[in-house]
């Protein structure tokens, strides 16, 4: 695989159903992220975006928490519904798709 050009970080994290703060693992994070790589493959640009599943990205209570880079895209509380528009909209016209849009809050 040629170096990518822009990457998908979904997170992934896992943490105890008692734990302090959420995670984005019971809400679906491994479906979402398959569903990246399988549109990437679909759309026939894996040479060139690729799928990364992450640990945490800091925006816990607002996951399924997915970046695009570059542009530098954040969205929060993403599903499998979302997925192609993502991949349509920003990932190949790298515009971002306001309704997903992360709030400029801080860290978690």
């Amino acid at each position: 695989m040629p170096k990518p050009q822009i990457q998908i970080l979904v997170c992934v994290n896992e943490r105890a159903p008692d734990a302090r703060k959420p995670s984005c693992d019971p809400r679906g994070d491994l479906e979402v992220y398959r569903r990246f790589k399988d549109g990437v493959r679909a759309r026939g640009i894996r040479d060139h975006v690729m799928v990364v599943r992450t640990g945490c990205l800091k925006h816990c209570s607002r996951g399924i928490t997915v970046n695009i880079w570059p542009p530098n895209l954040w969205y929060a509380r993403v599903t499998l519904d979302d997925v192609d528009e993502i991949l349509d909209r920003s990932v190949l016209a790298e515009e971002e798709i306001e309704r997903l849009a992360m709030p400029d809050i801080p860290w978690e």
